[in-house]
């Protein structure tokens, strides 16, 4: 078993949890196999987390970070050079780019019931997370004279929609198939879904 010092345990699980995760998938996460990959006794978890959902609600936590980090990266390299558009399409390929780097990290923070989806710092960093991706959403609205605060929540839900709904099949997909060309090209123009919806 290996030594870990207190303060380093609980980084220690939370890296066996991800390696884990990645090769068994959600349902074969479980504490002990967590403990066996961190290299310390089945009891070991207990110390730093209650249950298996507290575990992997912190792995979420932390998922939610790097996936909102990766999002405000990808507008803030394109914020003086492109439009509005540009820069919600570069948003969109920077989602489905995480989401295919680490599918079963995604898989967890979206379509898991094991974290604890009203733990307060999760429902916090996942709203980050929704207001990163659709931070452009009112600025093109304004653009378009859509001004009521019903229609420009509508159309952030429209855009997320498409942008997760898009990645998920793409999950879908490279489960079966494996990573296409269609994947690697990116999310598909969001300006394509823009003209079919004008009057």
């Amino acid at each position: 078993m290996n030594d870990y010092h207190h303060g380093d345990l609980r980084q220690g699980l939370l890296v066996a949890a991800h390696a884990v995760l990645n090769e068994k998938g959600v349902h074969g996460v479980s504490l002990r196999a967590c403990a066996a990959k961190a290299g310390v006794s089945h009891a070991a978890p207990t110390h730093h987390f209650k249950s298996l959902s507290g575990l992997l609600t912190e792995l979420a936590v932390i998922a939610f970070k790097d996936f909102t980090a990766a999002l405000r990266l990808a507008y803030d390299e394109g914020d003086a050079k492109h439009t509005l558009q540009q820069r919600l399409q570069t948003a969109g390929n920077a989602y489905l780019q995480y989401a295919l780097s680490e599918p079963e990290l995604f898989k967890l923070m979206f379509s898991s019931a094991l974290p604890d989806h009203s733990n307060d710092r999760l429902c916090e960093v996942s709203g980050q997370a929704y207001a990163e991706l659709t931070r452009v959403v009112k600025p093109l609205c304004d653009e378009r004279g859509i001004t009521g605060k019903e229609s420009i929540e509508q159309a952030e839900l429209l855009v997320w929609s498409t942008i997760h709904g898009y990645t998920h099949l793409s999950l879908k997909q490279m489960d079966v198939h494996g990573v296409c060309d269609d994947m690697k090209a990116g999310m598909p123009p969001m300006v394509i879904l823009g003209a079919l919806l004008q009057p």
